[in-house]
């Protein structure tokens, strides 16, 4: 019996958090500033999800879907990492239908924007696969590598300078856990 591959999308899995926390540590300034008031999620704003459309601009459509199990979300956030969708995330990766942000962060690393989100999903990891690679491709990416099974899939994609890494892994709680990372390094291109 192969045991690799579970092990394999742990330690993926794993990674992909820690490169969240690593890319929030990175904006720290060290110094606790209280949190912002909670301000009502508007039709358009960041965090929001997306209704696949012909153009898959990822322009945010209908508000986030309240069916998640509020025990999938993370109980408490490592500093610097908020439950949103970072302002600075691509216009050009829709967020995932119905999909809700259990964690994002945004800053640079040496010069170099980036930004990431873990979004939690009720859908499979097939269909989630399936509705990234046709937006991303849709959107002027290319994609450089796809893998996909019925638990998991991982997309590499590169448009103009930037480079984005969608991870997509089925809940032990049902649903689907999706890591979306996006770096763009202009003077690279």
């Amino acid at each position: 019996m192969d045991h690799s591959r579970p092990l394999a999308d742990r330690f993926l899995v794993t990674a992909l958090a820690f490169a969240l926390i690593t890319l929030a540590t990175a904006c720290d300034s060290g110094t606790q500033e209280p949190d912002a008031p909670a301000v009502p999620v508007e039709f358009g704003a960041a965090g929001t999800a997306t209704e696949p459309s012909g153009d898959s601009t990822g322009v945010p459509t209908q508000p986030r879907d309240e069916s998640i199990a509020a025990d999938r979300f993370p109980r408490t956030l490592p500093e610097g990492l908020k439950a949103e969708v970072p302002e600075s995330f691509p216009s050009n990766i829709p967020i995932y239908p119905g999909a809700q942000a259990a964690q994002g962060a945004s800053g640079e690393v040496k010069g170099i924007p980036r930004a990431g989100v873990q979004l939690l999903s009720n859908d499979a990891p097939t269909d989630i696969f399936g509705f990234y690679e046709d937006a991303l491709k849709g959107n002027g990416w290319d994609i450089t590598d796809a893998k996909n099974d019925l638990q998991s899939g991982t997309i590499s994609a590169t448009n103009d300078g930037c480079s984005t890494i969608v991870f997509v892994q089925a809940s032990p709680k049902g649903g689907s856990d999706i890591f979306v990372l996006n770096e763009c390094d202009r003077s690279a291109s």
